[in-house]
């Protein structure tokens, strides 16, 4: 059967002063994965709860959340990853200890960005959920911690490094502190502490995947940031001497900041259990092939993972799929070409744009978002995904303005 969309809506009801028109929805029901909209303080209604209380943003958020998980016959307990995007350092102990208060109990992995702005100059925070409906037993929380005991910060919650599921293998995002937060490595602000800090997170990650049975080679999508593009070459060097020919999907962004001010790097992947037969990795390229102004990265990657029904793609801009350039200086061109290679990557794939269940989108500056929206808004008319739109300090190139990020799942009848 088609995946559930619960809650659908339209944008220009939601951004009244925003020339938007973007069929979504709040829920995507594919199986038991549950895709959430970016919540923020926007409650069900759209309306904003405070445009200064940073604490009340988050409060509304996870009010909406809960609301939106049982309507999918889900609770708080099925959350495995909570990724929090603010948009200044100050937020984050009013955001976290609010959402502390919801899911003090429930170990979660996390990741927490500070991002240049959100969809609207008023918000302060916006919370990306992650959940799975169990099958069977209920899901494994792996070294689990309370914040308060890493590095003096003032939040109260339990949280763990991994969450597995019988499909999916949830991962807190990796910087270059120890797996016990008693080290921090690379504490300068060189290309060679963001190298160190990469290589260290990579040797986290490769120990608790294989904790939780796994490996690198069930890695389908990273997500990469960086707090300057000094960084790129060096990061990326470490990353592909540990990825060596599994060829992942990535998505690499330039960040405001992090959880502190100290870390340079930080790591996203979607992992996916293989159970016996191997992902497909299509299209699968060198770096120093696709990208043709020079970068020396050193890595393999491919533009799409397929694992099972579920479908990651690389980061799409305007950048066509030979690697030449599209749309210098102009966001909406950048975006149409963005989703045509979205659209012939999943026909590849053995799937459509009907299939996507979630889109992420990340714009350099708050002028692209009309122009961007619109474009991506006439690919995906009654498609109705989830979706977050983030503003960020930059991307793999100083000329990309625009990059969409989409997952996908074919239904179980098209499989």
């Amino acid at each position: 059967m088609p995946h559930e969309r619960l809650r659908k809506f339209n944008t220009r009801d939601v951004y009244p002063n925003q020339s938007l028109d973007n069929d979504m929805c709040m829920v995507v029901k594919a199986g038991n994965r549950l895709f959430l909209r970016g919540q923020t303080g926007l409650d069900l209604n759209q309306r904003l709860v405070s445009s200064e209380d940073p604490a009340a943003q988050a409060n509304q958020a996870m009010q909406n959340v809960q609301a939106l998980l049982e309507e999918a016959g889900s609770s708080l307990e099925h959350i495995c990853k909570v990724t929090t995007y603010i948009t200044d350092r100050a937020y984050r102990e009013p955001v976290y200890n609010t959402v502390n208060q919801y899911l003090r109990d429930i170990p979660t992995v996390g990741t927490g960005l500070i991002v240049k702005g959100l969809a609207m100059p008023e918000l302060k925070v916006e919370l990306d959920i992650e959940a799975v409906v169990p099958t069977s037993d209920a899901h494994t929380r792996l070294r689990t911690f309370n914040t308060r005991d890493w590095f003096g910060q003032s939040l109260d919650r339990t949280s763990c490094m991994v969450v597995c599921t019988d499909d999916e293998i949830f991962l807190r995002g990796q910087t270059g502190a120890e797996l016990d937060g008693s080290v921090m490595y690379g504490l300068g602000r060189t290309p060679e502490d963001a190298a160190k800090q990469a290589d260290k997170a990579m040797q986290n990650a490769k120990t608790l995947l294989a904790e939780a049975g796994s490996s690198l080679d069930e890695v389908c999508k990273l997500r990469v940031y960086i707090g300057d593009r000094a960084y790129r070459e060096p990061v990326y060097q470490v990353l592909g001497k540990h990825f060596g020919d599994f060829h992942p999907c990535s998505t690499g962004l330039i960040m405001r900041g992090f959880a502190r001010p100290e870390i340079l790097f930080e790591i996203d992947m979607a992992v996916m259990r293989a159970k016996g037969e191997p992902h497909q990795r299509l299209r699968k390229f060198e770096t120093r092939t696709q990208y043709k102004d020079g970068q020396d990265l050193r890595c393999k990657f491919a533009m799409v993972a397929r694992a099972g029904n579920l479908i990651h793609l690389r980061g799409q801009t305007g950048s066509n799929l030979e690697g030449d350039f599209m749309g210098y200086g102009d966001a909406a061109a950048q975006a149409k070409q963005a989703m045509d290679n979205i659209k012939t990557l999943l026909e590849e794939a053995g799937s459509g744009l009907d299939d996507i269940c979630q889109i992420t989108t990340y714009i350099a500056d708050r002028a692209y978002r009309e122009p961007v929206y619109r474009t991506v808004g006439q690919y995906l008319k009654g498609v109705h995904p989830v979706g977050t739109g983030l503003i960020v300090d930059g991307f793999a190139s100083p000329r990309i303005l625009v990059e969409i990020d989409v997952v996908a799942a074919v239904p179980p009848e098209r499989a």
